[in-house]
């Protein structure tokens, strides 16, 4: 009785194994599919047809819908062919499917500074921050970090002003600050920001250089000398030592810069 009993299960058991032993067969060929269509894909994408470029990744990733790496080039593929939709589909997609943000913009940032289109970052950047408010603080934060390296003075001003709303005692988002200021022509901005820093953290190498050579150029030695000696103690430079052999230019240079 045991044995019948036995057989019956197995028997009710072996259909729905078999249902839920993936298909060995169906998975080989849609990896063929996919390497197929990668490398259809990227021979688009490397003869700047765009608008096909960006059609196959998207169905890439109908096959695989967590590659980072192919949202990137889709997004990048879409925006390059104008195809304003396209990027916003994807970039919800993509965080849809559990690629970071961070990830996602880092990788799409290199594809098209590869491209010599850096241009089209901001402007995506833009759409995005309009598009998505849920994620406007991580956009506004890379913004930042766009205009910083593109040295757009105004820019950097607008944007750490914003990122110091949430952080206002951010070292970092300050001393990018009085980097706008300075680029902008406001070096008395410039210089106020530096010294709240230096007064909060005495030992910030990049606030006293900056702070101690802007007063030496406006001859406020008085001032400039204790602080470039405080960065000459932290980092000693050649630079540095000799701007406070023009600030203390007597022998007896130790008992000076205490004063």
């Amino acid at each position: 009785m045991r044995k019948l009993l036995l057989a019956l299960m197995l028997m009710c058991l072996l259909p729905q194994a078999r249902a839920e032993r993936p298909d060995t067969g169906a998975v080989a060929a849609d990896s063929v599919r996919y390497a197929v269509l990668s490398r259809r894909a990227d021979r688009s994408f490397d003869g700047g047809e765009w608008a096909s470029a960006a059609a196959l990744y998207q169905l890439m990733l109908d096959l695989r819908p967590d590659s980072a790496g192919v949202y990137a080039r889709g997004i990048v593929a879409a925006e390059m062919a104008a195809d304003t939709l396209s990027t916003l589909n994807l970039t919800g997609r993509a965080m849809a499917n559990g690629v970071g943000l961070a990830q996602l913009l880092e990788r799409v940032r290199t594809t098209t500074f590869d491209l010599g289109r850096g241009d089209n970052y901001g402007v995506l950047l833009h759409r995005l921050r309009r598009n998505f408010s849920w994620m406007a603080r991580a956009v506004d934060n890379e913004l930042l970090e766009y205009y910083t390296f593109r040295d757009d003075g105004p820019m950097i001003v607008r944007y750490a002003s914003m990122m110091l709303r949430g952080l206002p005692n951010s070292r970092d988002y300050r001393m990018l600050l009085a980097r706008g200021y300075m680029l902008s022509g406001d070096d008395e901005a410039a210089a106020r920001q530096r010294r709240s820093v230096v007064n909060d953290d005495p030992r910030c190498y990049d606030a006293l250089i900056a702070l101690g050579n802007y007063l030496h150029q406006r001859g406020r030695d008085v001032e400039a000398g204790p602080l470039l000696t405080r960065a000459m103690e932290l980092r000693p430079t050649p630079y540095v030592a000799a701007i406070l052999d023009r600030i203390y230019p007597t022998h007896d240079k130790k008992k000076k810069r205490k004063n």
